[in-house]
């Protein structure tokens, strides 16, 4: 292959954060919810016990249960909702971070003032394959970071290709309950 053929045409890419990410919070909604709705119903089972009354708390029930559908549903929905309006759009020139589902924020970022690149990752991103990239803007003062973001290897690389005046900070994967001296001296 040649170097024209290995060469990177972009007009525009999206990235959004990780899916992996997404259904680890639909998850744990999942669960907070079902234990929720659990501890309910324990309480006005043993409440009925130890108080001795006998009140039919079906009633009840039906509207604590739909209560809570209702609260799982919404929070499923502005947990996707949040994912789906939350991107960073790479272009040849600059890199635009777009969020908001109301009320729309924009941040552009362009590669003639980003100064520094670096990639991270935890032990768990590396198995679900996600990660940080974070960008240093000169201009602005200011770093980006492009928070869990699935597949970071690949964008870091189309990054630096992107703009090749870039410095390269090392790429690090985090990897908890390892000690300095274990590490290879270098950071927790």
């Amino acid at each position: 292959m040649t170097d024209q053929e290995k060469a990177i045409y972009l007009t525009y890419l999206n990235i959004r954060h990780s899916i992996s990410v997404l259904l680890i919070k639909l998850v744990v909604i999942d669960f907070m919810i079902a234990a929720l709705l659990i501890s309910f119903y324990f309480a006005l089972v043993r409440g009925e016990e130890i108080v001795n009354i006998a009140l039919t708390h079906t009633y009840l029930f039906l509207v604590v249960f739909g209560i809570l559908g209702i609260i799982k549903i919404l929070t499923t929905s502005y947990v996707v909702l949040q994912w789906l309006y939350e991107y960073y759009e790479i272009t040849p020139d600059e890199i635009v971070h777009k969020n908001g589902i109301i009320f729309k924020k924009i941040e552009k970022y362009r590669f003639d003032n980003i100064r520094a690149i670096s990639l991270s990752e935890s032990f768990i991103g590396e198995l679900l394959n996600f990660g940080t990239i974070t960008l240093y803007d000169i201009r602005m003062q200011k770093y980006l970071d492009m928070y869990l973001i699935h597949n970071p290897k690949r964008y870091y690389k189309v990054i630096k290709e992107l703009n090749p005046d870039i410095e390269y900070k090392t790429d690090e994967t985090i990897i908890p309950l390892l000690t300095h001296a274990e590490n290879g001296g270098e950071r927790e």
